[in-house]
C-alpha cells in the first residue's frame, strides 16, 4: 500500500486531478475558511469573526468507477474585516468554489460613524465527477459596533439561509441610521444566514457559519469562537482557519487529501527491489512516458502501477463576487434629534424654558404634555437659522419636513461629541424660535413622518406602536 500525500492551501482557484489507478481509498481532512472581524465605533470594537469549520474522514472508499475521474479540491477564504466610518464598507467575503463563498459584511450607517460587519468564510470543498463528496463550513463574520454597544460575534453553528442557491452565504444587513452592519453568513453545505444591523446607534449582531457535508463515519468541529477544530491534527497549520479579531481578517482555509494506492510494481536493481514509479515506451523511435501500467490475472485487468498525481489549477469555476440577499432585518435608528444646552422651547403659556430644563408634565407649545425626557452623546451637531440641533432632527422647512442633516440651512459643525438634550411630547413637536421641530424621533418613525406627511401627527401612537411590534419581533428572531 502507498500513500500518496497532497497538501492545499488557499490560491483563488480550483485544483483538479485524474484519480489514479490502484486507489483504494482517500483520508481528508478539511478546514474552511474563517470570518472576519467587525469594525469598531469609538464605543468599542466589532464583534469577532467564527472559525472556520473541520471535516475528517479517513479511508473514504474510491469505487472502480471513479478511477479515472476528476476530484476536485476548493480551499475557502477567510472573510476580510469591517472597517469605520459612516457607510464604511462591509468586509470583503472569503471565496470558494462559485456558489459555496460567504458574504460579505453590512454597510456601517450612513449618519455617524459606525463599525461595518467583517466578510464571512468561505467553504472548503472536495468533489468527484461534479459530486460532493466533503465540505467544511466557513465561518460567519463578526458584526459593527455603534457608539452604545458593540457589535456580537460570529456564530460558529449554522442557521441555513432559504435562498438558492442554498451553498451561498448571506451578504450582512447594512444599516440605514448611525450603527453597526450586520455580519454575514459562511458558505457551507447550507449557506449561513446574516445578521442583523444595530437597532439604533448599536452593533450589529454576527452572522452564521455554514453548515457541513461530512462522509459516513467521518467527524466534524464548528469549534468555539475564533478557535477552529482539529488543531491537534498533524495535517493542521497555524493560523488556519483562525476566527478574524474585531476589524481583521479571518485565517483561510487548508485541504489534505491522502491518496491509498494498493499496488506498485517492483524490479530488482543491485539485489535489493525498488519501486516503479515511471515507465516508458520507445515508439517511432522517441520514449513516451506511460501514466499508468496493468497486468491480466484471472482474466481481469489489474492496475500494475501509476506515475504520481498532478494536479492543476483553474480560477474557471472559483469565487462569487457578492453573497445571496440578506435576511436580516436592517438597523433604523441612532443619532436621534436633540438640542445643545441652553436652547430655548417656547411653552404653552408662551414663556421660553432651556430645552435641559423642560421637566415631565410641563406643557410645551404645540407639543402639549411632555412625557419624557432624555440627555444622548451625539457626533453629527448641526447649525439651523441659528439653533444647534442634531443634523439626524426633523424639522418643517417650506411646508415639507426633511432633516437638519438634508436641509438647504443645515450646516455641519462637525464630528466632535456633544451632550445634548431632548423630549417627547404628546403631539411629537418643539417650537423654537417660531421653528417647528419634531421631538425625539427615532428614524424608523422619521420615515413615517417623511411617508405620511401631518397625517403622521394624529396616528403617531398606531405608527409607534407597529415600530415597537416590528423590534419585538426583531429581538424574537
Amino acid at each position: 500500500m502507498v500513500a500518496v500525500t497532497k497538501t492545499f492551501n488557499y490560491t483563488g482557484t480550483l485544483q483538479q486531478a485524474t484519480i489514479p489507478p490502484g486507489t483504494t481509498s482517500i483520508d481528508v481532512y478539511l478546514w474552511g475558511g474563517a470570518g472576519g472581524g467587525g469594525g469598531g465605533d469609538r464605543g468599542g470594537p466589532g464583534g469577532t469573526g467564527a472559525a472556520g469549520h473541520h471535516v475528517k474522514k479517513t479511508g473514504l472508499t474510491i469505487s472502480s468507477a471513479q478511477i479515472g475521474t476528476t476530484l476536485e479540491v476548493a480551499v475557502g477564504g477567510g472573510g476580510a474585516g469591517g472597517g469605520g466610518g459612516s457607510n464604511a464598507p462591509g468586509g470583503n467575503n472569503g471565496k470558494s468554489k462559485t456558489q459555496f463563498s460567504g458574504g460579505n459584511g453590512g454597510t456601517s450607517g450612513p449618519r455617524g460613524s459606525s463599525g461595518s460587519g467583517g466578510g464571512a468564510g468561505g467553504a472548503t470543498v472536495i468533489q468527484i465527477d461534479g459530486s460532493n463528496i466533503a465540505i467544511a463550513g466557513g465561518g460567519g463574520s463578526g458584526a459593527g459596533a455603534g457608539i452604545s454597544s458593540n457589535g456580537t460575534s460570529g456564530v460558529n453553528s449554522n442557521s441555513a439561509t432559504s435562498n438558492s442557491p442554498g451553498t451561498l452565504g448571506e451578504e450582512g444587513k447594512d444599516h440605514s441610521g448611525d450603527g453597526g452592519g450586520g455580519g454575514a453568513g459562511g458558505g457551507g453545505a447550507d449557506g449561513g444566514k446574516s445578521g442583523n444591523g444595530g437597532s439604533g446607534d448599536n452593533g450589529g449582531t454576527g452572522g452564521f457559519s455554514g453548515s457541513n457535508l461530512v462522509p459516513s463515519s467521518g467527524s466534524s468541529s464548528d469549534g468555539s469562537g475564533v478557535t477552529p477544530g482539529g488543531t491537534g491534527e498533524s495535517n493542521y497549520s497555524s493560523g488556519i482557519a483562525v476566527g478574524g479579531n474585531a476589524g481583521s481578517v479571518g485565517g483561510n482555509g487548508k485541504a489534505v487529501v491522502v491518496f491509498n494506492i494498493s499496488v506498485q510494481a517492483n524490479a530488482k536493481v543491485g539485489g535489493e527491489w525498488k519501486a516503479i514509479n515511471e515507465a516508458f515506451v520507445k515508439i517511432s523511435g522517441a520514449w513516451k512516458r506511460i501514466t499508468a501500467g496493468y497486468v491480466k490475472i484471472d482474466n481481469a485487468w489489474k492496475a500494475l502501477f501509476n506515475s504520481g498525481i498532478d494536479f492543476v489549477q483553474t480560477a474557471a469555476g472559483f469565487g462569487d463576487a457578492s453573497g445571496g440577499s440578506s435576511s436580516g432585518s436592517g438597523g433604523s435608528g441612532g443619532g436621534g434629534g436633540c438640542f445643545m444646552p441652553g436652547t430655548l422651547v417656547t411653552m404653552a403659556d408662551g414663556s421660553q424654558k432651556a430645552v435641559e430644563l423642560v421637566d415631565i408634565g410641563d406643557e410645551v407649545a404645540v407639543g402639549g404634555k411632555v412625557f419624557a425626557t432624555g440627555k444622548f452623546l451625539i457626533d453629527n451637531l448641526y447649525e439651523y437659522k441659528g439653533i444647534q440641533v442634531a443634523g439626524t432632527h426633523m424639522v418643517k422647512e417650506d411646508g415639507n419636513w426633511t432633516r437638519v442633516e438634508n436641509s438647504k440651512h443645515g450646516v455641519s459643525l462637525g464630528s466632535e461629541d456633544a451632550i445634548v438634550y431632548v423630549f417627547g411630547s404628546e403631539n411629537r413637536r418643539i417650537i423654537i424660535n417660531g421653528i417647528e421641530f419634531t421631538d425625539y424621533f427615532e428614524l424608523s418613525e422619521q420615515q413615517e413622518l417623511v411617508n405620511h406627511g401631518e397625517q403622521f401627527f394624529s396616528n403617531w401612537q398606531d405608527h409607534d406602536r407597529q415600530i415597537h411590534d416590528k423590534n419585538v419581533n426583531i429581538l424574537n428572531a
